[in-house]
């Protein structure tokens, strides 16, 4: 017969274990959750630079357009500002998140690119529209159609950007 020593030891080590192994359980969840958290606020951080990296590039171009007809277009640095950025922040941003932040990027460059022409064409209305912020039928023009685009892709963004600051969406 097994002595009682011998029983009161395999159970202490049995113990020891089972509290070893849920300790260690509950220190992996502990890191995963930490790792998560990290991750999403990176996310945040990511999107919240797209977003303020886009908002200049359009405020930057609107300006250079304001009276200022034969200046350079901000639009090469811009995009190239943008695409660095897209690169550094691609592994927290969704593939969709990437693609309307391109697009994003493309429109207002040929948006400028447009009114430019327009405007070196001594029709200096054209660009009245894009100056003002007014809203244009997409059938008015090409840049119309691509205005129109663009305020598409900024509700798109500004509303993933929101959710994710909310915490509504990963």
């Amino acid at each position: 017969m097994v002595s009682d020593t011998v029983i009161v030891g395999v159970l202490t080590f049995i113990g020891t274990g089972l509290v070893t192994a849920a300790g260690l359980w509950q220190w992996q969840r502990t890191q995963a959750r930490e790792a998560r958290a990290a991750f999403r606020a990176r996310r945040v951080e990511a999107l919240g630079e797209v977003w303020e990296a886009l908002s200049d590039l359009e405020e930057r171009q609107r300006t250079a357009m304001s009276g200022q007809a034969d200046s350079a277009a901000p639009g090469r640095s811009g995009m190239k500002e943008v695409n660095l950025l897209l690169l550094r922040s691609s592994p927290f941003l969704r593939p969709d998140e990437q693609d309307w932040a391109q697009a994003f990027a493309q429109r207002v460059v040929e948006i400028d690119a447009l009114v430019r022409a327009g405007v070196l064409n001594d029709r200096p209305d054209d660009g009245l529209w894009w100056e003002t912020t007014e809203r244009v039928p997409p059938a008015a023009h090409v840049a119309g159609r691509a205005a129109c685009e663009l305020m598409e892709l900024r509700a798109k963004l500004g509303d993933r950007f929101a959710a994710v600051m909310r915490g509504d969406h990963e």
